[in-house]
């Protein structure tokens, strides 16, 4: 594939998120949206654009979204950290809107093998926060482990992936399993059972949220390819010494209380239970979630 035909479909790309946030309910969405740039990595990425966040002046924090989800999950809390941090939300690459030609495999390595280089390619090299939410939180402990002397504390919101081995779903089932999630049936379920009270929560603005990128060419292949490398897991290992916070709703479905149990127990951790709270504090309480960030940042 030559590089005129990928800075074709890497455009199709872009016009495809230009119109859908055209089209968001939500106004915290549209206001999050309007800050995305466009940035060009280096040529491991083929030097394709990939949309990335950056809002604010200060200290830079990182923010790393969850599983099949994209930048928009942080819309509650953004305008808040703006004011204080220079904020900083890409896609992780091969979800969200980032464009799906870039390589023709997508695994946790890779993720965190693109968070460096976008790094690099932004000149942040020290001093840097990161919150991780859901896989996010697994994504954000792999990439301190990697580069340590750059990271200066870490927020966990409802971390998964921290325990267990990899689960590798093989073709055909990676491809069906893709093309499920994708059903709006179950987009809507999920979306649901990620609120603590989807009956008062969840109305056309989060069910559009949660699947607006879907329409993105490359969706359902590059989840199949994610499925199918295992995705994270075990990634407490890469613990460190560096400052941990981690908070968890205590009404969280999608982690269950086994999990937040394990997390509990892990003292570095530092947990912070949540009440009234589902898989996604930063959506269901973002105030609370926002001083909790600011008070530890």
């Amino acid at each position: 594939m030559n590089r005129t035909h990928l800075e074709q479909l890497s455009d199709l790309n872009i016009e495809f998120f230009e119109s859908a946030k055209l089209s968001l309910l939500d106004p915290l969405g549209l206001y999050l949206a309007n800050d995305i740039k466009w940035i060009k990595v280096n040529q491991t990425w083929k030097s394709l654009k990939f949309p990335v966040v950056i809002g604010g002046e200060g200290q830079p924090i990182l923010l790393l979204h969850g599983f099949d989800s994209s930048f928009l999950e942080f819309r509650r809390i953004y305008k808040s950290l703006k004011q204080n941090f220079q904020v900083i939300i890409p896609d992780l690459l091969g979800f969200g809107f980032t464009p799906r030609c870039a390589t023709n495999e997508y695994n946790s390595s890779k993720i965190i093998s693109y968070l460096i280089d976008l790094l690099k390619t932004l000149q942040i090299k020290k001093n840097l926060k990161i919150i991780g939410a859901s896989m996010g939180g697994s994504a954000a402990l792999k990439l301190a482990f990697e580069i340590p002397d750059s990271i200066d504390r870490i927020i966990l919101i409802s971390p998964a992936g921290l325990f267990g081995e990899p689960k590798i779903i093989p073709f055909p089932v990676n491809q069906i399993g893709a093309s499920f999630l994708g059903l709006p049936q179950v987009r809507k379920s999920l979306c649901r059972e990620a609120f603590a009270f989807p009956e008062k929560c969840v109305g056309e603005m989060e069910e559009q949220i949660a699947s607006i990128h879907l329409g993105c060419k490359g969706w359902r292949n590059s989840l199949a390819s994610f499925a199918k490398s295992g995705g994270f897991a075990g990634t407490h290992k890469y613990i460190q010494n560096i400052p941990i916070k981690t908070l968890c709703g205590e009404n969280d479905r999608i982690l269950g209380q086994k999990e937040i149990q394990n997390i509990r127990n892990i003292k570095k951790l530092n947990f912070i239970g949540l009440q009234n709270c589902g898989h996604l504090p930063h959506v269901d309480l973002p105030s609370l979630t926002s001083k909790i960030i600011q008070d530890f940042f």
